[in-house]
């Protein structure tokens, strides 16, 4: 089983030595008119550093992603425990704001019932109030024209 491990950690750097190899002879083999032109110093170091560059990001890929994928394997059971915790987690969750939503909604259906009792029941002494203030005004204007009538007779014209 451990060599079965090492020679699939081997297939993908085997597969790009292979593909690397086949591009190569492909640019050499089919292209000789290339290899005829004289490439100045600069340039081939620049392509040189540049090519050195890219062998490196890949080979730092390549490690980052074999370690990434050894550590999930090594740690399979703890990361299947940690997503059921999570999912149990979240499922109490949602229960929790279900039973919180529902007893909102009750509240609310409630404190609606009471505000519409209450509206009708202080609706009649409010209309009672409102009719009595209404009279108290009619009365005062009432007496107010009184009161100019009476000044108004009692001038003596000379």
């Amino acid at each position: 089983m451990r060599w079965g491990n090492s020679v699939r950690g081997l297939l993908p750097s085997l597969t790009f030595a292979l593909a690397t190899g086949a591009i190569l002879g492909a640019l050499a083999f089919g292209r000789p008119a290339l290899a005829a032109e004289p490439v100045e110093p600069q340039e081939n170091s620049l392509q040189s550093a540049i090519d050195d560059f890219v062998a490196y990001l890949k080979s730092e890929t390549y490690d980052a992603a074999s370690e990434a994928a050894r550590l999930a394997r090594d740690n399979k059971d703890v990361v299947d425990a940690a997503k059921a915790t999570l999912h149990s987690h979240l499922a109490e969750l949602g229960a929790v704001l279900r039973d919180q939503k529902a007893t909102a909604e009750t509240l609310a259906s409630d404190a609606a019932k009471r505000l519409g009792a209450w509206s009708r029941s202080a609706g009649v002494p409010w209309a009672e109030t409102e009719r009595a203030a209404q009279d108290m005004l009619d009365r005062f204007n009432a007496w107010l024209r009184s009161q100019t009538l009476l000044n108004e007779s009692s001038e003596i014209t000379v």
